[in-house]
């Protein structure tokens, strides 16, 4: 396995699928399930050598930092793996802050997607069954040039048919590339 070292951070960040509407439909689930579900985060981004930010409650989402791009990844997939019922976490990884809110905000519940900056960096670092699937390119701000996008694929996890959630021109940009 060869390390790739990078002198950028990499970014991950997670939303939960639908939280707001749990909250007002099974309110006493979530509730009982927010314990669990802060303290399984927390372990997974620790025992990765990540770094939870303060700024943001770990009830509908988190941030966090790590050194390596492969431990964000690998990150994102034990999260992935993990049942932590009834949230469904949109996660994205990528090396800037801006990015990795754009990958989060259009993957869908149990889905991870990954920058091309960032898959470059995990090449050949990927954890155990892991792969990556080019979706197409776009801008993930509007400073940042156009970016590879992917999505990070294992045998334990969904597979996704339905379209990412991007304005539909540049839906039609990746469907076309």
């Amino acid at each position: 396995m060869t390390e790739q070292l990078s002198t950028e951070k990499a970014w991950l960040m997670a939303r939960t699928e639908g939280s707001a509407r749990l909250w007002q439909t099974q309110p006493a689930d979530m509730a009982a399930a927010l314990p669990y579900f802060r303290a399984t985060m927390t372990h997974f981004v620790a025992l990765h050598g990540g770094i939870l930010s303060t700024r943001q409650p770990a009830c509908d989402g988190f941030t966090a930092t790590f050194d390596r791009a492969a431990d964000a990844v690998s990150c994102a997939l034990y999260l992935q793996l993990t049942p932590l019922d009834p949230f469904d976490l949109c996660i994205g990884v990528h090396t800037s802050r801006t990015g990795t809110k754009r990958l989060r905000d259009i993957a869908h519940g149990g889905q991870t997607l990954i920058s091309g900056t960032t898959a470059s960096a995990v090449a050949g670092d990927l954890p155990a069954g892991a792969t990556l699937k080019y979706l197409g390119s776009q801008r993930m701000g509007d400073a940042e040039p156009q970016e590879r996008l992917l999505q990070l694929c294992h045998p334990g996890l969904r597979k996704y048919l339905q379209p990412l959630r991007m304005p539909n021109a540049v839906l039609a940009e990746i469907l076309v590339n």
